[in-house]
C-alpha cells in the first residue's frame, strides 16, 4: 500500500476524504518528515468524480504519474460547478417511476372502494362475494409488482374474506393463518395488519359455530 499513488479529495468546505492512504496499523510507511510530491487538480465535482474513478480504476495512469514524474499525491480540489448538469435521462425515468405510482395507487383506491361495496353485497349474494373476491386478486396483483409484502399480505386478507362468504372455510382459514405468522412478525411496522387477521379470524369462527350449530340441528 506504501508504494501506492495516494488520493486525497478535497470538498466545498476543505474536508478531506484520502484514498490509498497508508495505514501504520498494518504496517506501511507513513513518510511524517518528508513532504510529498502532490499534483494539485482543481475541478468541478462533477468532472472530479469521473477523475477520482480513473485514478482509483486505472492503474497504468497511477503508476505513470508516480514513476514518469514523481507524483505521490494527487490533490482533487472540488469546486462548485458553473454551469449545473441536468440529468435528463434519469429525470426522465423518475419521472415515468412515479407517474406510474401515482396512477397505481389511484387504482387502488378505485378497487379498494369497489371491492368494499361487492363485499357488503356479498353477505347475501355469493355471485357479489366472488367478485370481491376476483378484485382483491387483482390488487394482488399490483402489489406483486409494487414489490410491497404488507399490501399482498391485505389483499390476502380480503381474499379471505370472500371464501368466508362463500363457505370455503378450510381454505380462508390457511390463509388466514399464513397472513398471520408474517404480521405477527412485523407488528412494530404495522399494527393494522395484525388487528385485521384477528378481526377475520374471528369472524371465521363465527362461522365455522354457525355450521356446527346448523349441522347439530339436523
Amino acid at each position: 500500500m506504501s508504494d501506492s499513488l495516494i488520493i486525497c479529495v478535497s470538498d466545498y468546505w476543505q474536508r478531506c476524504n484520502y484514498h490509498n492512504r497508508p495505514n501504520p496499523e498494518a504496517g506501511d510507511a507513513w513518510p511524517k518528515s518528508k513532504p510529498l510530491r502532490r499534483l494539485c487538480i482543481h475541478v468541478d465535482a462533477i468532472n472530479g468524480n469521473y477523475y477520482l474513478r480513473e485514478l482509483l480504476h486505472q492503474h497504468v495512469l497511477a503508476e505513470s504519474l508516480r514513476r514518469n514524474h514523481g507524483v505521490q499525491l494527487v490533490w482533487l480540489q472540488f469546486e462548485e460547478p458553473q454551469k449545473d448538469t441536468i440529468d435528463y435521462r434519469f429525470a426522465d425515468m423518475l419521472a415515468h417511476t412515479l407517474w406510474e405510482r401515482i396512477e397505481v395507487e389511484h387504482l387502488m383506491s378505485w378497487l379498494s372502494t369497489l371491492g368494499g361495496g361487492f363485499s357488503a353485497l356479498g353477505e347475501q349474494f355469493e355471485r357479489c362475494a366472488k367478485t370481491a373476491g376476483k378484485i382483491s386478486l387483482q390488487q394482488l396483483k399490483i402489489g406483486l409488482r409494487l414489490g410491497d409484502p404488507f399490501l399482498q399480505t391485505r389483499c390476502k386478507l380480503y381474499y379471505s374474506i370472500s371464501l368466508i362468504q362463500r363457505g370455503q372455510l378450510r381454505m380462508a382459514k390457511h390463509l388466514i393463518r399464513e397472513q398471520y405468522q408474517f404480521a405477527s412478525k412485523n407488528i412494530e411496522k404495522d399494527v393494522r395488519l395484525m388487528r385485521m387477521c384477528l378481526g377475520i379470524w374471528r369472524r371465521l369462527s363465527y362461522e365455522y359455530e354457525q355450521r356446527r350449530l346448523r349441522k347439530g340441528g339436523n
